[in-house]
């Protein structure tokens, strides 16, 4: 078989993904990522053009899988070759990370909600805790593993262990978060369509609709993603504790948590309190984010070499 010619669509292809693989990156996952969201939009629960219910749930686990990790380890491969996918895949394993960032990943977001309840609505918060003590391992930790494994790590797998971990060495871990926020919510933006795909069985309407898509762009998304570098960075790019943080913020956030354990407390207070923690971890870490750039002839973007040991809040480095 002869050589496929430089001049080639195929060889252009390639070069221009080698040269810009972020922005190939991004111009092949949201296509791709809203067409893997059709079922959803044109169910009962979106459009309603056949008459089947087909929940958002469906649509995001396709887009987890085949949009954000398909994409993220078809141009690795193209940029950086076997090595690169090899580097990127180790980190879906890297399960090696002190014990108190897996403790961070597991309780955090509930006890950061429990301290903003408290804070506004005094010991009361405590009751319904105490009350439905006996679901929390149904209603929140299996949950949040399911979360993990079958979501999480792979939108992090994409959106840290890829996007972010590229735009770091040029913007700085910081602004690299800032970047990567309104990139992360936007592929949510067919979500909008489907009811209970942003809302507990409903859809955003009229104002709602700017309201949620702040929070999406911006209010959530910025502070969520720099505590998500710190803690990727912070754990030499372990993908499992990252997909745990973030499980857990989405399995605290839900209905079915906030009824059974904290039904007085705005949910939006935890987005609140994550703000105040990012706050405190930029200024910890001095903007840095527990990141140290590669040195030179070190390892490809698509791998954190160590970690920057600055104390932070609760004693992690």
């Amino acid at each position: 078989m002869r050589p496929i010619p430089e001049s080639s669509p195929p060889a252009g292809f390639k070069r221009a993904v080698r040269e810009h693989p972020l922005a190939a990156f991004l111009l092949i996952l949201y296509p791709v990522s809203w067409v893997l969201f059709l079922p959803a939009l044109v169910g009962t629960e979106g459009f309603g053009v056949i008459g089947i219910d087909i929940p958002a749930q469906v649509g995001i686990l396709l887009v987890t899988i085949f949009g954000l990790t398909g994409v993220a380890f078809v141009v690795t491969h193209i940029a950086d070759g076997k090595d690169g996918t090899r580097r990127l895949r180790r980190l879906y394993y890297q399960f090696k990370a002190a014990p108190q960032w897996y403790v961070l990943a597991l309780l955090g977001a509930p006890v950061l909600l429990l301290c903003m309840g408290l804070a506004i609505h005094g010991t009361s918060t405590f009751t319904p805790v105490a009350h439905n003590a006996a679901q929390i391992p149904t209603a929140y930790f299996v949950n949040v593993v399911l979360i993990a494994i079958l979501i999480s790590v792979w939108e992090e797998g994409a959106w840290l262990a890829f996007v972010t971990a590229r735009l770091q060495p040029r913007l700085g871990p910081m602004w690299a978060s800032v970047v990567v926020a309104p990139l992360f919510g936007f592929i949510h933006f067919p979500l909008f369509f489907v009811t209970g795909g942003l809302i507990d069985n409903a859809r955003p309407q009229g104002v709602h609709v700017i309201e949620y898509a702040f929070y999406l762009l911006v209010f959530f998304s910025v502070p969520v993603r720099i505590l998500m570098t710190w803690v990727y960075n912070s754990t030499r790019g372990s993908l499992p504790v990252v997909a745990l943080l973030h499980a857990s913020i989405d399995t605290t956030a839900s209905g079915a948590v906030l009824l059974a354990f904290f039904p007085a407390v705005d949910g939006r207070l935890l987005y609140v309190g994550i703000a105040i923690v990012a706050v405190i971890v930029v200024a910890a870490t001095r903007g840095r984010l527990g990141y140290t750039a590669p040195t030179v002839g070190g390892a490809a973007p698509t791998a954190v070499v160590r970690t920057v040991h600055i104390t932070a809040p609760g004693g992690m480095s």
